[in-house]
């Protein structure tokens, strides 16, 4: 369990996956269902590497070394990967064959983008895909491989807005509007 690599076992369920759609849905057969086989697959693991009273779904645990593992997963699910719908078979293709292509690195950022936070209150660091994250104070820079966003939040917005960073009194904010984009 201690040499488990999560982000290379992420990948390869993305690529392999990726290929039994590609393989096995035909006109004329039953259609592969990826959300169901990558939903087997983690109980699967979970079922042999999580530690569970029988009849007490509190009591479960899995070892740290596949604690990020589930979270890829939920993101593969709803990844460009796996939900095609509203996707021409040109940008299925194109994100397929750019998934096979890649290092596990980039691979793992078109399965979970990666998302940094930038504030004043301290440096730039990365912070989770939800909601809580977006803050009035706050600028976000959003990873995805295949595009890069740079949120900011209201307050910081209305500063930028009003020119603040063009200001001298202002250069830390300056700065700060500056390092996502650097970083990007």
């Amino acid at each position: 369990m201690q040499g488990f690599d999560q982000e290379t076992a992420a990948v390869v369920v993305a690529r392999l996956t990726s290929y039994k759609m590609e393989m096995e849905n035909h006109p004329f057969q039953e259609s592969f269902d990826a959300t169901r086989w990558i939903d087997r697959n983690l109980i699967r693991l979970c079922s042999k590497f999580g530690d569970y009273r029988k009849d007490d779904s509190s009591s479960f645990s899995l070892n740290p070394s596949f604690s990020l593992f589930s979270q890829f997963m939920f993101n593969l699910r709803r990844s460009q990967f796996v939900q095609v719908f509203n996707d021409s078979p040109d940008e299925t293709a194109y994100f397929r064959m750019m998934l096979n292509r890649e290092s596990i690195t980039n691979a793992t950022v078109m399965i979970q983008p990666s998302l940094i936070s930038y504030s004043f209150n301290s440096l730039p660091s990365p912070t989770l895909l939800d909601v809580a994250s977006i803050l009035a104070d706050r600028i976000l820079l959003i990873d995805s491989y295949f595009s890069v966003v740079v949120f900011h939040g209201m307050t910081i917005a209305q500063w930028r807005n009003n020119g603040y960073q063009h200001q001298p009194e202002h250069q830390a904010f300056a700065q700060l509007l500056q390092a996502p984009h650097d970083d990007a």
